[in-house]
């Protein structure tokens, strides 16, 4: 059963501004969105059908969840949708060939990566079992480029980073192997862009070692390239494409969490800082819909926290 959530935001209309005055030179707005219906940190979120979608996540007790929503931005609300198979967290979903899938990722107790990959059959409203991970992964990124989903970086069995790129083909329900990423590390983010994946930031199982490197990985040519830094070393990031940039948000260290948000033109191979996240967090969802971008819960503070909060980037 559908359970709906409509929650009308206290603000909808009333655009936020940083509270230390810096917005970057580009600019544009933040605003107040419909919250999640529960605090949820450590989940992503993915674009399918005009809807935006998050599975997974650390709930309000800092357990994983198996709690997955649908928002539907044509009716402003969030609905539930049928639990995962099992609890999950720091789990990539991507689409690809119109599905929705949650991949490998950390569960459902501990840190112990899984080698699931699960499709969300909307029809009936269910999750089922596609053919597994070559190898378990947690805290990893992935992205559908070319109709197929691309899996890199993240944490592997006895706490290793993991350097195989792992390609899932939805028609034939296999998994091949692409050139391995450049620079492994976990906690990184992943979008498509112009036919290629692009992945950013993320760090070698340190939080207070975070990575600033941007590479693109060209999918048809099975090749890596190393492009502009991210301004803003980070890991615990998310990232989603806008006006056909790259925007990154959010991270953390141990001790504290990022508000920046900075965009890469891939047409210049450069970095813009835009206006800060109104509630800096880590663990967050990023997806954009309808021209807008839309950061959703995450954690405002280091380590295990929790919020609801949805806030919503519109470009100058």
């Amino acid at each position: 059963m559908h359970r709906s959530f409509h929650v009308l935001p206290l603000a909808a209309a009333m655009l936020l501004t940083c509270g230390d005055g810096t917005a970057g030179p580009n600019g544009g707005d933040w605003a107040s969105g419909t919250p999640l219906p529960e605090p949820l940190q450590e989940m992503h979120a993915a674009v399918l059908g005009g809807n935006i979608y998050v599975a997974g996540g650390f709930d309000l007790t800092s357990q994983a969840t198996a709690r997955a929503f649908r928002y539907e931005p044509a009716a402003d609300r969030w609905v539930r949708i049928a639990d995962l198979p099992a609890p999950r967290h720091h789990m990539p979903v991507a689409v690809a060939a119109d599905s929705l899938y949650a991949i490998g990722g950390y569960g459902p107790t501990g840190f112990a990566p899984v080698a699931t990959l699960w499709v969300y059959d909307a029809s009936g409203d269910r999750w089922l079992s596609r053919a597994s991970l070559p190898a378990p992964r947690g805290a990893s990124a992935a992205a559908g480029v070319g109709g197929r989903i691309v899996v890199v970086g993240g944490v592997g069995p006895g706490g290793t980073l993991v350097q195989a790129t792992a390609i899932y083909d939805p028609g034939t329900n296999a998994w091949s192997a692409g050139a391995s990423i450049p620079t492994p590390r976990d906690h990184l983010a992943a979008a498509s862009l112009a036919g290629a994946l692009y992945v950013v930031g993320g760090r070698p199982q340190n939080p207070d070692n975070n990575f600033a490197v941007l590479e693109r990985y060209d999918i048809t040519a099975d090749t890596w390239a190393t492009l502009a830094p991210m301004p803003t070393a980070r890991g615990g990031l998310a990232a989603g494409v806008l006006s056909n940039r790259l925007h990154a948000l959010g991270g953390e260290t141990s001790s504290r969490v990022f508000r920046e948000h900075e965009a890469y033109d891939p047409a210049t191979d450069t970095w813009t800082a835009l206006a800060h996240l109104p509630t800096p967090r880590h663990g967050l969802g990023v997806a954009v819909v309808g021209g807008r971008l839309y950061a959703i819960g995450g954690g405002p503070r280091a380590g295990f926290a929790q919020t609801a909060e949805v806030e919503i980037y519109s470009p100058d």
